[in-house]
């Protein structure tokens, strides 16, 4: 339990260094049916969300990876030029 808490901190500052805010301000109701696991791939009750979250902390690099996927962070061998590459169409 004290790694899930350690993982959240450091996906907490992950998201604060990496996080590609342009996307996730224009479309927060997808992030949030991607967490409370309400979209098309994954759909359980909410309760049975926390503890599937709850589990995907213990393996924080897999829990990166799809945020990375989705489009939610950045690479880390993106610069500023690649972010605004990749976010030059949400505007």
């Amino acid at each position: 339990m004290l790694q899930n808490l350690k993982n959240f901190f450091k996906l907490c500052l992950i998201l604060k260094n990496r996080g590609n805010w342009l996307l996730i301000r224009k479309s927060k109701k997808q992030l949030w049916d991607f967490f409370i696991c309400q979209n098309g791939l994954i759909q359980k009750p909410l309760f049975s969300a926390m503890i599937y979250w709850f589990q995907m902390l213990k393996g924080l690099d897999i829990l990166v990876w799809r945020l990375e996927t989705f489009g939610f962070l950045f690479s880390q061998r993106f610069d500023d030029n690649d972010r605004k590459h990749l976010n030059k169409y949400l505007k």
